[in-house]
């Protein structure tokens, strides 16, 4: 049997330093091959148009073409899936979470924890690199996409018994352009808590309730423990610790990871089917891995509503695909259906007060 190619990666990096710090991370790992380098943001484009890389590792500040203005180049001329490596930190590192995620870049990880080969940072980024394989990328428009409100469309079949108290929301890569389509559609009066669980690298939490904040009506947190959800919001998992519901509160809990990540998906959606049973709405988005699967199973078997993001607009169809193979999916939508159908609940609430 044939062995599987490797995954290429082209690193685009001013400094030298860190462009070898890099190939030899890549090289511990006989899956990668280092497809190329490129010191600019212009080398980049070249190398991308010869090499034809499988993935990149981007550098945001570099003389010549900026890595944000290769990004846009890239994502509209020859689309690849793109990681970015930052030392932005503070509101440097929100304004780059802003416009990086919104030019088409798929992820961003920091650049100190591989530099000091932080082995939890190091497995991170190569299990992250393996698998863009399964990566969908999207040709880029010059203009950027402006959410205007919640799609239209026919109603979806409602399958809930009850109202629902509470959404629940698990996502892996390529997770924050969904969770952003998907929270700005909701108007500021949509009463119910959502908490999400979105798999980032640590620190980068209160970036993303920022950037996620700039586009909602409603308001966007990082969770703390013991935060009630006795009112409208959006809470966001710290990027270090499994969130839980326990009665009608936030929980935090120091633990390992489940299905390797921490916070975990599957650990919200099970504490969410325990305190809630069917008055709840569960979705899991584009993500590798199965975290939140299994647990968005037993959020079904409890009479919860539940949703999977559909192939088509996933960026790794991984995490959404193993709860599709389960049975876990009552739904499977895009993200302006799966908005359409909060809405339509909220509506079936309202009427129901």
């Amino acid at each position: 049997m044939a062995a599987s190619p490797r995954l290429r990666v082209l690193i685009v990096d001013d400094s030298a330093v860190q462009r070898q710090m890099l190939a030899s991370l890549l090289a511990s790992d006989p899956s990668i091959e280092l497809a190329g380098s490129a010191s600019n943001g212009a080398e980049a484009l070249r190398a991308v148009a010869r090499l034809r890389p499988d993935v990149i590792t981007l550098d945001e500040g570099m003389p010549v073409m900026s890595g944000l203005e290769a990004a846009r180049h890239i994502m509209r001329e020859t689309p690849t899936p793109i990681v970015m490596i930052s030392g932005a930190t503070g509101d440097d590192a929100r304004q780059l979470a802003e416009t990086a995620l919104a030019a088409g870049v798929v992820a961003i990880r920091g650049k100190r924890a591989l530099a000091a080969a932080e082995p939890t940072a190091v497995t991170d980024l190569l299990r992250l690199l393996k698998s863009m394989a399964s990566v969908r990328v999207i040709r880029r428009r010059r203009e950027p996409i402006v959410c205007d409100g919640p799609a239209s469309g026919a109603p979806l079949v409602d399958t809930s018994p009850t109202t629902p108290e509470l959404v629940a929301i698990g996502a892996s890569t390529g997770g924050p352009q969904v969770l952003r389509d998907i929270i700005c559609r909701l108007p500021a009066a949509f009463p119910l808590p959502v908490v999400v669980v979105q798999h980032t690298t640590a620190g980068y939490s209160s970036t993303l309730v920022e950037w996620l904040g700039g586009a909602a009506r409603l308001p966007v947190r990082v969770a703390h423990d013991g935060d009630p959800l006795d009112r409208p919001g959006v809470y966001i998992a710290p990027s270090t610790r499994h969130m839980l519901v326990q009665g009608r509160h936030l929980v935090l809990q120091d633990a390992p990871p489940v299905s390797l990540h921490c916070p975990s998906a599957t650990v919200l959606f099970r504490s969410v089917a325990a305190s809630y049973g069917s008055r709840a709405i569960g979705v899991l988005l584009t993500g590798m891995g199965d975290d939140g699967a299994a647990g968005l199973l037993e959020m079904k078997q409890a009479g919860a509503l539940t949703i999977a993001q559909d192939e088509a607009s996933s960026v790794v169809f991984g995490m959404p695909a193993e709860a599709i193979r389960i049975g876990a999916a009552d739904h499977i939508l895009a993200p302006d259906g799966i908005a359409r159908l909060l809405l339509q609940q909220w509506n079936r609430k309202d009427a129901a007060a």
